[in-house]
């Protein structure tokens, strides 16, 4: 691959990773349960409102499947 191809290749690349690799906005990174913009992942593990929050989904689901 000659030098100018590898340029265009390497330019085609960083636009494309440019597009992909943005920050989300902070009120859509924000968590969809307790609305937090970032909370450490020991927090996140123990988070009482996010637990109670997936028990719902789970108890919907096996509403669901009787």
């Amino acid at each position: 691959m000659d030098a100018h191809r590898r340029s265009r290749l390497k330019r085609m690349l960083q636009r494309i990773g440019g597009c992909i690799a943005r920050d989300a906005p902070p009120d859509i990174a924000a968590c969809e349960i307790c609305r937090k913009i970032q909370c450490a992942n020991d927090e996140w593990i123990v988070c009482e409102r996010r637990i109670a929050h997936a028990k719902c989904l789970e108890e919907i689901e096996n509403k669901k499947r009787s």
